[in-house]
């Protein structure tokens, strides 16, 4: 069928905005049955436009697909076949993208290239360091000669285009000193690399001069450029704030953070038991998931360490936020940068506090200790109904835990909790089902503990704060010019030691279920739903390609579903 190029890009746009991802997968396959049967002219620009839409949606498969076809039909450039090796990388294909990468940069750096070509080369230049160090951390083998082939490799490729461009090249550069940090933690002796320090204040100093001048303009990557020279120079503070810098910036979006907290924890090292890392990530996974569509994974133990640390944490963010000439370890930084860590930065690391304090209460559920089944989390009973009283109950799907174990699922004699946060090697189990409704229905189980786990939970508990219940959903805008976000956190996989806190746009409610959506794998079946202040507004129970719309409304489309807190609390009041 006929593309009209001016329409198709904004209606992409629209599709990827909403997280609608199968809607924008057709669209793309009718796009690429339209370039192999037409002759018609369509814009490599366009082109290359579409691709990274779609790679800022993670949609790598698409973007390859949309690429070779691009190619395929000689609607060719530099840009598309970097996007194109771009993808490659993104989704683990590094052989197949050394091979474009290497034909790519012998075509962008041939005698006589225009501007649009070197420029293109630096960036190719930058995959093949990219891919190198990838392959070098995925190995997690320093002593091996052929991971430090990857590791030589990856500097090579990051400090030819460094060298030759100090003042412009700023993000091979660091990537050059990250890497010789790593070597040297690694034990990996390397030559012919400036000394790190010296490479750092180098760096930083660029930066810093541009941040200086009025007349300069300072990007995204320049302030995430000046935060890791910080790191490389023990300066936490001051990489604090210029990664608030960074965070503002509109181009920078949930993909692009993620590749910046990788950075900091995958080569940088960065964990929650160094002074950096205790300043540094909790603002980064805050600012995540602030982003339309983040998803932060956790595991365990940093769970655990960002909540012993919360004190610490929260009086160093109060620090910063002392006004200029205050704080001793800030003079070192320029005077416009004091403005860069302001409240809107230390209210989302608070805002973040909440979520995690709400991953305390989720449960594990399984058959052994070995492997989740489903999630479930903890509720003071006269949350639900008043006739529970004080009594700590256990909500979660009735696909997951019911009376016969239908389905697949477990009996409540069957299944083993764990509270992974609160006490990993603890197991609780349910002495019996207080309520159910079937899956088709309100798909919910709510569970009693004995009197020794009972006692057991409210020794663990002491020290948290459990659900607050919403009263109502949040306002729907019909214009969806600000779409309402919901969060949920789980056990994605139902696997063990990690959890994932993810932003869901909310597409539509009814008086029981709730509809969203996310660009990730959705949360494991009884997670709690939250909305935007951390209040429970729901039971996650199911996702769906062709979930049937809600309200009467026509068609089918992908969403993820949970069933309304306060459905469930009126179910309650017939049957209690």
């Amino acid at each position: 069928m006929p593309i009209n190029t001016r329409v198709f890009l904004p209606e992409l746009v629209e599709k990827l905005a909403a997280f609608d991802l199968q809607a924008a997968s057709d669209m793309c396959d009718e796009l690429i049955a339209f370039l192999y049967h037409t002759q018609d002219e369509f814009s490599t620009a366009d082109g290359e436009k579409i691709l990274k839409n779609l790679r800022d949606k993670r949609m790598f498969t698409v973007v390859q697909k949309v690429a070779d076809a691009l190619l395929q039909t000689g609607r060719n450039s530099h840009r598309i076949r970097r996007q194109y090796a771009q993808s490659l990388i993104d989704s683990g294909h590094y052989t197949a993208a050394l091979c474009i990468l290497q034909l790519l940069s012998a075509d962008t750096n041939k005698p006589g290239a225009d501007k649009i070509a070197l420029k293109e080369y630096k960036e190719c230049q930058g995959l093949v360091g990219r891919v190198y160090k990838q392959l070098y951390i995925n190995a997690n083998a320093p002593a091996n000669q052929q991971n430090i082939r990857y590791l030589e490799n990856s500097l090579r490729a990051y400090y030819e285009v460094y060298r030759n461009n100090e003042q412009t090249s700023l993000w091979h550069g660091i990537n050059v000193l990250a890497l010789l940090h790593k070597a040297k933690k690694d034990g990996v002796e390397l030559r012919g690399y400036p000394e790190p320090n010296a490479l750092a204040e180098k760096i930083f100093a660029v930066v810093n001069e541009k941040y200086a001048d009025t007349e300069q303009q300072v990007d995204a990557w320049d302030f995430a450029i000046a935060a890791e020279a910080c790191v490389a120079l023990n300066r936490p503070e001051e990489a604090v704030k210029w990664l608030s810098g960074y965070v503002k910036e509109p181009a920078v979006d949930a993909f692009e953070l993620s590749s910046t907290l990788r950075q900091l924890t995958e080569v940088w090292q960065l964990d929650m038991n160094s002074t950096t890392g205790k300043l540094v990530l909790p603002l980064m996974r805050a600012e995540l998931l602030r982003k339309e569509g983040g998803n932060v994974l956790m595991n365990v133990e940093e769970l655990k360490l960002q909540n012993t640390s919360e004190q610490t944490t929260t009086a160093a963010y109060k620090n910063l936020l002392s006004e200029p000439g205050e704080n001793n370890a800030l003079k070192a930084s320029n005077k416009g940068l004091e403005k860069v860590f302001g409240p809107d930065s230390y209210n989302t690391y608070i805002w973040m506090t909440n979520a995690i304090q709400r991953g305390n209460s989720v449960a594990r559920i399984g058959r052994d200790s070995s492997k989740g089944f489903g999630t479930g989390f903890l509720l003071p009973g006269k949350s639900l109904h008043e006739k529970l009283a004080e009594e700590l109950v256990l909500i979660t799907n009735a696909h997951v835990v019911n009376a016969e174990g239908a389905g697949n699922s477990l009996t409540p004699f069957d299944a083993v909790i764990i509270f992974e946060v609160l006490s990993r090697d603890k197991k609780f189990s349910a002495s019996e089902i207080i309520w159910s409704s079937p899956s088709h229905e309100l798909d919910t189980t709510i569970l009693r503990f004995n009197a020794e786990n009972l006692t057991s939970l409210n020794e663990l508990i002491k020290s948290i704060e459990l659900y607050s219940v919403a009263p109502g959903l949040p306002a729907m805008d019909a214009s969806q010019n600000s779409p309402q976000r919901v969060y949920i956190i789980g056990h994605p996989a139902g696997g063990t030691l990690q959890f994932s806190f993810q932003d869901n746009l909310l597409l539509d409610y009814d008086d029981h279920k709730l509809h969203y959506r996310t660009p990730t794998v959705g949360g494991s079946s009884g997670s709690p739903v939250f909305n935007a202040n951390w209040d429970l507004i729901g039971l996650h129970h199911a996702g769906r390609t062709d979930m049937p719309r809600l309200n009467g409304k026509e068609g089918v489309y992908e969403a993820n579903e949970g069933i309304w807190i306060q459905s469930i609390k009126n179910k309650l009041k017939e049957v209690l």
